[in-house]
């Protein structure tokens, strides 16, 4: 399965964490309007693979 995220501030690196969580295999793409993305330790190890 594919999902695209829209938005990579909180809510949408925590949309991702649960996904991932569900499905390990799952392909999950965020797109963020800035050059900045979520970097609270929850969200930084999908942000760094």
């Amino acid at each position: 399965m594919k999902t695209i995220i829209i938005g990579g501030v909180t809510s949408g690196a925590t949309c991702a964490t649960r996904l991932r969580r569900l499905d390990e295999k799952m392909e999950i793409r965020i797109y963020e309007k800035t050059n900045y993305v979520s970097y609270a330790n929850c969200g930084l190890p999908y942000y760094i693979t």
